[in-house]
């Protein structure tokens, strides 16, 4: 098909805009990554001098030998880190857990359905402070200690789970039930049913919303602030530092939590593809030459005409 010259301006114009979201968007990752391999300075870009010393500094806090910056914060990220990855690790499993069941309910119609949609989402759009703070005047008032395990973990189910009941229901939205009935008419039991028929198809929507509840968690710091008590996660501890002097060890720091997400994100959408391509088929060259002689030319719609 022949663009028209507006067209074609509104294309270039399009290609444009869309090159310039993608590089406000992955520009400050280069340069954080950049500037990771600076060695004494972080005011100079490109950095002039190049060396590993600020991944040796995140992997190795207690030497200080190499800390040689003028007000460099002797920080130690290792047991912030893995405070981080656990609370996140058990905030996702959990809020996904939490997440399917509920949007496994609302399949079915029951009287305060829709009131109670709204009470599900409300961890999502209360302020993060103010959730922070009515955790911990519940944990004050029941006498519950403040830590991870605790309020910690129950703050960052309730800002999490919402995300994940949404991914859930968008889902749910386009399941065929009559699988699932036919599972039924065939003997399988309630259990059988949702271990073979149910969960197989809505994997996609389990893994992105463990993936929701682990980034939202591990990067949460207004709801945490106030609900931690002693124990400290990565975003505490980077907010702390970053309160002294940004040093290249906060960029290295950054570079490997980017690259990690970016990871994680590959590794979700390799596994989405996968998923649809089983349950749906891959798209075949007969249904692309079907799809191109299905459109109509100019010859064809002046026939019709």
């Amino acid at each position: 098909m022949q663009l028209s010259s507006g067209q074609r301006a509104f294309r270039i114009i399009g290609g444009i805009a869309f090159a310039l979201i993608l590089i406000v968007l992955y520009a400050p990752f280069l340069i954080m990554g950049m500037l990771s391999f600076a060695e004494r300075t972080t005011a100079v870009f490109p950095p002039k001098d190049l060396s590993f010393i600020s991944y040796q500094k995140l992997f190795n806090p207690d030497d200080f030998s190499l800390f040689r910056i003028p007000g460099e914060p002797l920080v130690n990220y290792l047991g912030p880190i893995k405070l981080s990855l656990a609370l996140a690790l058990l905030t996702s499993v959990l809020a996904t857990a939490l997440a399917l069941m509920a949007a496994l309910a609302f399949r079915e119609r029951f009287k305060g359905r829709g009131v109670l949609f709204y009470v599900m989402l409300l961890g999502m759009v209360t302020p993060g402070i103010i959730l922070g703070l009515g955790f911990r005047l519940f944990a004050d008032q029941v006498a519950l200690p403040t830590g991870w395990m605790t309020t910690g973990l129950l703050t960052h189910i309730a800002w999490t789970m919402p995300f994940g009941f949404i991914v859930f229901l968008i889902f749910l939205n386009r399941f065929d039930r009559t699988i699932e009935e036919a599972a039924s008419m065939l003997g399988a039991n309630t259990w059988t049913v949702f271990r073979t028929v149910t969960l197989p198809v809505l994997a996609p929507a389990v893994l992105a919303s463990l993936l929701f509840g682990f980034t939202l968690s591990f990067d949460e710091i207004q709801r945490s602030s106030l609900v931690l008590g002693s124990d400290q996660t990565l975003p505490i501890a980077v907010i702390g530092a970053t309160t002294v002097r940004i040093t290249p060890v906060l960029y290295a720091l950054g570079s490997l939590i980017a690259l990690f997400s970016f990871v994680l994100v590959a590794t979700y959408l390799l596994f989405f593809e996968r998923e649809r391509q089983r349950f749906y088929g891959a798209p075949t060259e007969d249904a692309d030459s079907d799809a191109d002689d299905n459109e109509p030319t100019p010859a064809r719609r002046g026939a019709r005409a």
